[in-house]
């Protein structure tokens, strides 16, 4: 799930490689008493930001195919639903409170809201937007175990068409298990890839807006403000997401 986010962690890595190429060139011009300004430690920075985004880079995609294959498996869910209900309504001896129980679980399965996927570069929110999708798709899988059961504890509940057989419901149950244990297992190695970096280029006492801000005021002060690589440099931003 690429987001614009994603695209401002690497413009800020992106933008340190740039800030040591200049002064790289600045040469012996460049020389800070603060250590942490140090030439060696900003390439540090970026070279640890560059690799860190690099693995959340690649951890990225199969996230976003385990999200879409879940998604694929869980849309048809409604609109089944409602045909079963008529399925379950011409079984013989089906009673109202028999048929007020189906629609019970059956709101429910369809009800649930859809989740925001939206993302974020806050490590917390991250958690609580996955959390919340995730028991959402729970819900819903739990839901379709206690319809199951319904049906398989309602007498003459054996249809002809076999996408109402219970064999085939509960097929579709275990896709809907192994597609949101898919969507954990790829979130976790993700998550976890987005803390680091998170943490190297906003977080650390060393991060990298804040240590390369300071590099840049370090060089406006030594630069002449008419001067071209001064006006290079004034354009290159550092910025929390």
């Amino acid at each position: 799930m690429a987001s614009t986010s994603e695209k401002g962690h690497a413009k800020n890595i992106a933008n340190a490689n740039l800030l040591n190429t200049h002064i790289i060139e600045l040469g012996d011009v460049y020389n800070p008493n603060n250590p942490k300004l140090l030439l060696a430690n900003l390439q540090t920075i970026y070279t640890d930001s560059f690799s860190q985004q690099a693995t959340v880079n690649n951890l990225v995609a199969p996230y976003s195919v385990a999200v879409d294959n879940r998604e694929i498996i869980f849309a048809p869910i409604s609109k089944k639903i409602t045909k079963l209900r008529k399925v379950y309504k011409a079984t013989e001896g089906i009673t109202n409170i028999q048929l007020e129980d189906f629609m019970t679980i059956a709101r429910k399965l369809k009800g649930i809201r859809k989740v925001n996927h939206s993302q974020t570069t806050d490590a917390t929110e991250e958690k609580k937007q996955y959390s919340t999708s995730q028991m959402s798709y729970d819900q819903r899988t739990n839901n379709m175990d206690m319809l199951i059961s319904l049906l398989q504890n309602t007498p003459n509940y054996n249809p002809n068409e076999t996408e109402y057989k219970v064999t085939t419901l509960q097929a579709e149950r275990l896709r809907m298990l192994q597609a949101t244990q898919q969507v954990a297992n790829t979130f976790i190695p993700l998550n976890n890839a987005r803390a680091i970096r998170n943490n190297t280029v906003y977080l650390s006492e060393n991060n990298l807006v804040d240590t390369f801000n300071k590099a840049k005021d370090y060089l406006f002060a030594i630069l002449d403000s008419n001067s071209a690589q001064y006006k290079a440099i004034s354009k290159i931003r550092f910025k929390k997401i």
